[in-house]
């Protein structure tokens, strides 16, 4: 049997590596592609920039939300998705069997839940303390300030 020139080995250990580290960059491009979030208020409410971890305890129910209204969109909306796993940290399952059991026994409520951003937008313009997210492309309106990004 006749072997391969050391040259066409080469070849081949090389394509195999270019091929691996390709797949190993699809998923940073991927990430990369998708919008940022942006978290916003009503400028009436006076709120500064907003840390991570305050944007969760408003929208998951802690003491910051007795004084800001979370509002979100519903179910299944891709930046919900997106600000739940990216701000949150919580997969929309946990979410709702979070906020299911809160319901039941009584401490609270979900946030609010819009079908569009459009309707989203327009309540916080008009809601003081009124605090959403919204995919990062959207033009906000004058009235509405971007307190945290992700």
């Amino acid at each position: 049997m006749r072997r391969a020139p050391q040259r066409h080995r080469f070849y081949h250990i090389f394509s195999f590596w270019l091929v691996l580290n390709l797949f190993s960059l699809c998923p940073l491009s991927y990430a990369k592609s998708q919008p940022s979030i942006l978290v916003i208020a009503n400028v009436a409410s006076h709120l500064p920039a907003l840390t991570h971890h305050e944007i969760r305890q408003i929208y998951m129910g802690g003491t910051l939300s007795r004084k800001y209204q979370a509002v979100a969109l519903e179910v299944g909306n891709p930046t919900r998705i997106r600000f739940n796993t990216k701000v949150i940290g919580l997969t929309e399952s946990r979410i709702q069997s979070y906020w299911a059991q809160l319901l039941f026994t009584g401490r609270n409520h979900p946030p609010l839940e819009f079908s569009s951003v459009k309707e989203l937008l327009n309540y916080v313009t008009k809601t003081n303390n009124a605090i959403g997210y919204v995919p990062a492309p959207v033009a906000l309106p004058h009235n509405v300030i971007v307190v945290y990004q992700k």
